[in-house]
């Protein structure tokens, strides 16, 4: 028998497209199978998120703040001029819900501790030490930018006390979109926080310029004569 008499009855058997056909099918079907898995994970994953709250620090994975996704909620208490207290609020969210009151028992636990990106406000008095001044000023005036407002949260980073280090924005009478930060820095009660793991989102000229012009106008802090900045202050009495 010649060669090409044999290829060609290799080439007709059809046992042989019986075998390809099938694994093609096979094929097929497996990689349809893993499409639709896939695409019902995701959306379970996606409906798990819209209802999804975090109640506290510890609670916000990684990878959101990695991530940067935006969390929305309400302010329920200040601290002081650069930290609150925020209740996170899904997207969608579960009925009969509602923030705990300023003073509720239990706030430390069902909100998210937050610190204000890239600025640093005068200390308040704590572990013994005295109060700086305009710190009451600086936590008032946070106060009224948040309180009765939806705020939204911009997470960039988890500080080494395990706070949210954050870009905070919020709606001034339904019209504009405030940053927190960039309103503290323009009232003079709060300076830009330089330290190695300062966080600016982008925005570090910008803040740089509000912070000249706030000191040129001397508001705030800069009309005192011999202010410390925060950060110094916090090294001083760190040493003690």
């Amino acid at each position: 028998m010649k060669d090409s008499d044999t290829a060609d009855s290799k080439n007709s058997n059809p046992n042989s497209h019986a075998l390809t056909s099938t694994f093609g099918q096979r094929a097929y079907l497996y990689t349809q199978t893993a499409l639709y898995l896939g695409l019902c994970s995701g959306i379970g994953l996606g409906i798990y998120m819209m209802f999804r709250r975090y109640k506290t620090e510890t609670n916000v994975p990684d990878r959101v703040v990695k991530s940067h996704r935006k969390l929305h909620g309400y302010m329920v208490n200040v601290s002081d001029g650069d930290t609150f207290r925020f209740y996170h609020v899904p997207l969608v969210r579960w009925p009969f819900t509602k923030p705990p009151q300023e003073k509720q028992r239990g706030v430390a636990t069902n909100t998210i501790l937050i610190r204000l990106s890239a600025v640093d406000a005068p200390e308040m008095a704590h572990f013994g030490n005295p109060e700086q001044p305009l710190a009451k000023e600086a936590k008032q005036h946070l106060y009224d930018q948040l309180t009765g407002r939806s705020v939204t949260v911009k997470p960039l980073a988890k500080d080494q006390y395990g706070r949210i280090v954050a870009s905070v924005t919020y709606r001034s009478w339904m019209i504009a979109k405030k940053n927190a930060a960039h309103e503290m820095l323009k009232a003079g009660l709060a300076t830009l926080y330089t330290g190695g793991n300062a966080q600016y989102d982008g925005e570090k000229e910008k803040l740089d310029r509000i912070q000249a012009e706030a000191k040129k106008a001397k508001r705030g802090v800069w009309k005192l004569k011999d202010f410390q900045p925060p950060a110094e202050y916090k090294r001083q009495h760190k040493k003690k």
